[in-house]
């Protein structure tokens, strides 16, 4: 039984749609920008992934729109777009459709914005506790499109994405749904959210005048992540059933493996990393010789980087070298609980085109990282079989296979 995807949509800030998103991120545009959603002065990171021009109001109403936080709008935009792509899930039984979303913080701006209201001895929206729900973007997506099955929702900080597409994949193997619209959403570009991040050093704050050089995974001179926001959402179905409904196929969802470190609760660990990349590959039934293509997580923080360049290198050996690998979150920053939604996508158009997007701002790379990043230009292969990364705090490591059929 073969599981593929049929469905993707895209919400990030270098495009909101499938063909402007991968234009962009072959062509290694930034989409880093000082932050605008709010003064940022006080802030030590002053820069962000945000998306722009993103209103809610051209596919949402307005009550809607008041009942809803900003995550879970991003990802009804994505999940609307994926369904259309899709050509709709009409045929199915809604009790048979299934929705998996992963997002680390939920609605997060909904609960700065209404603690703050509340310490102003202010009146908090009475939608207050559904729109912070991690759940509530899930929930959204199943009640505006009739998806009546299981509905779940995987919040495992930067893993949170994966380990929800991971969590589809089962579903559609044990027989517990036929199809699932999966993915993650977040919108953390907010100030307490990244207040809390500049206290554990996590955040690059030594380019907040120069906003387009600041994501820079694997080089030299990185100083931590640029926060970043979106949605992927991808639509998932059985091979037979996709043919005999005459949906396009994008790339076949092969293999999901997870590890959790057991070490430490923000600090990344090469073996927990290692374990997930080939429970990935035993899951997919495919071997370390046949990946030809690596998503990385690759934040640009110094060690998270380091570490995971070792993994690779303990995961495939000598064979690393030869492998291309692209970090996505060097365009867009680390939007958290999408990140690896986004980056899967990237990764099955990696599949579809033979074009592998670049890792902009890599001039000079650390010298610990030292394996083909695929620096600042995209390059062309054929790519058979890819590999996408999310590690996470909690020591949450996730990877998933995607091959061609």
């Amino acid at each position: 039984m073969r599981i593929v995807v049929t469905g993707m949509g895209i919400v990030s800030p270098i495009g909101t749609s499938i063909d402007q998103f991968w234009k962009n991120a072959v062509a290694g545009t930034n989409g880093i920008v000082s932050i605008q959603s709010f003064d940022a002065a006080k802030q030590r990171s002053r820069i962000a992934g945000e998306v722009q021009g993103f209103d809610p109001a051209t596919f949402l109403s307005t009550k809607q729109i008041e009942q809803t936080d900003r995550f879970t709008q991003l990802a009804l935009h994505a999940a609307q777009q994926a369904l259309e792509d899709a050509g709709g899930l009409e045929g199915y039984e809604p009790r048979r459709l299934a929705v998996s979303l992963g997002s680390g913080m939920g609605g997060f701006s909904t609960f700065e914005s209404s603690a703050a209201r509340r310490f102003q001895n202010k009146s908090v929206p009475p939608f207050t506790v559904p729109r912070i729900m991690a759940n509530s973007a899930a929930a959204w997506i199943a009640t505006k499109y009739g998806l009546k099955g299981i509905n779940l929702t995987t919040s495992t900080a930067c893993s949170s994405g994966a380990n929800a597409i991971g969590m589809a994949l089962d579903l559609l193997r044990n027989g517990k749904a036929d199809a699932v619209v999966t993915g993650g959403a977040e919108a953390c570009v907010l100030p307490l959210t990244m207040f809390g991040f500049e206290a554990l050093f996590a955040l690059s704050t030594g380019f907040n005048n120069d906003p387009a050089h600041a994501s820079r995974p694997f080089a030299k001179g990185r100083d931590g992540f640029v926060m970043g926001e979106g949605a992927g959402i991808l639509v998932l179905e059985r091979e037979d059933a996709a043919l005999k409904r005459g949906a396009k196929i994008y790339a076949q969802l092969a293999g999901y493996g997870c590890a959790c470190d057991a070490t430490h609760i923000v600090a990344p660990d090469i073996d927990g990393q290692v374990a997930a990349m080939q429970a990935a590959l035993d899951d997919a039934g495919v071997t370390s010789g046949q990946v030809d293509y690596i998503n990385a997580h690759a934040t640009s923080t110094p060690i998270g980087d380091v570490v995971e360049t070792k993994a690779i290198k303990q995961m495939f050996g000598e064979r690393a070298l030869e492998i291309p690998i692209s970090a996505t979150k060097s365009m867009i920053g680390h939007s958290i609980g999408a990140s690896a939604a986004i980056g899967s996508i990237a990764a099955i158009m990696t599949l579809q085109t033979g074009t592998i997007h670049p890792t902009i701002n890599l001039i000079e790379a650390d010298l610990e990282c030292d394996l083909n990043y695929t620096p600042n230009t995209a390059a062309q292969k054929k790519v058979q079989t890819a590999l996408c990364n999310a590690f996470g705090f909690g020591g949450n490591n996730v990877s998933i296979v995607f091959t061609t059929l």
